[in-house]
């Protein structure tokens, strides 16, 4: 169950989701009224808030800013979406791969339709470079 800020980490409130990296977050700023979204920008090497990208230190938001936000997430750059994306197509096709030597070893060639199926999907993992399977 996530805290109720949202916070990823529940251990460490305030802190996004990949804090050993620079980026833009969105926080919910007043997360008991209607909805209000604003992106913040983490810094990593400070470890802190700051409006606008620019920002150093000096513009730092205080702890007592955070109180009652709710974090909603990372603004990841397409490079990044695409890093995530080969990462999982990486591990679908290490899982597939497992299922198929699992299945010879318990059956044989006695279940070729399984088989099919398995090698059918490990032939279309690599072609959906960059693009969710839902979007196909």
């Amino acid at each position: 169950m996530k805290p109720p800020t949202n916070w990823p980490n529940p251990e460490r409130p305030g802190y996004p989701m990949f804090p050993e990296r620079d980026g833009k977050h969105v926080i919910d700023v007043d997360p008991e009224g209607p909805k209000n979204e604003l992106v913040y920008y983490w810094k990593e090497k400070q470890q802190i808030w700051v409006e606008y990208d620019h920002e150093g230190p000096d513009d730092a938001l205080e702890g007592y800013d955070l109180i009652g936000w709710s974090y909603v997430g990372p603004v990841l750059t397409p490079e990044q979406i695409a890093e995530m994306l080969a990462g999982e197509r990486e591990r679908c096709e290490k899982a597939i791969s497992g299922l198929i030597e699992e299945e010879k070893q318990t059956y044989g060639e006695e279940s070729p339709d399984i088989l099919w199926a398995f090698r059918k999907v490990h032939r279309e993992i690599p072609s959906c470079a960059g693009v969710p399977f839902f979007m196909k």
